[in-house]
């Protein structure tokens, strides 16, 4: 007999669409440099689906990539000063989990690796995910909008927050 799951777990897997139908929405707009942040954003949502099996953690996931790219077609990070940090601090923190789960999924052992040893790969990867957030800024600066904000300071401060957010990931024992 299969297993019945929840209602709760097909909302929070259909959530991992939902950049898509907020691309759609600013593409009738006419808003093509939101639609393709909301396409990236689709794209780690549609990773998020692939690589959890909990529609929990698809959920919050789906979300919080989703809040990170309306939160650029919206503005909010020029118009809330500790936004960007936030996000940069959460966003990190769930990608970074998304790809440490699929290495749980694939090398289960790994979960058993000292804290230390875990936190510091997910921090590492969590370096190499910011830096390319911030040369995906810095051309979108430079090829796309000078409305882009990327003082020095701020690229700092960015991927430190990242990076403090990335190696949170490595705490999980468990995929999920």
């Amino acid at each position: 007999m299969a297993e019945r799951r929840p209602a709760g777990e097909y909302v929070a897997s259909s959530m991992c669409f939902s950049a898509l139908a907020f691309a759609l929405l600013y593409g009738i707009q006419e808003r093509w440099v939101d639609v393709a942040v909301l396409l990236l954003a689709g794209l780690g949502q549609v990773v998020a689906f692939l690589c959890f099996r909990n529609g929990y953690a698809r959920g919050v996931s789906s979300v919080v990539v989703l809040i990170a790219g309306v939160s650029a077609a919206e503005q909010l990070y020029s118009r809330i000063s500790w936004w960007d940090l936030l996000i940069h601090f959460i966003c990190t923190y769930v990608l970074v989990l998304i790809v440490w789960n699929h290495v749980l999924r694939r090398a289960p052992g790994r979960g058993t690796l000292p804290t230390r040893r875990r936190i510091l790969m997910c921090t590492v990867a969590g370096l190499a995910l910011a830096a390319v957030w911030e040369l995906m800024e810095l051309i979108g600066f430079l090829f796309v909008t000078p409305d882009i904000h990327i003082p020095p300071l701020d690229t700092l401060s960015d991927v430190a927050a990242g990076v403090l957010g990335a190696s949170l990931a490595g705490l999980h024992r468990k995929s999920r």
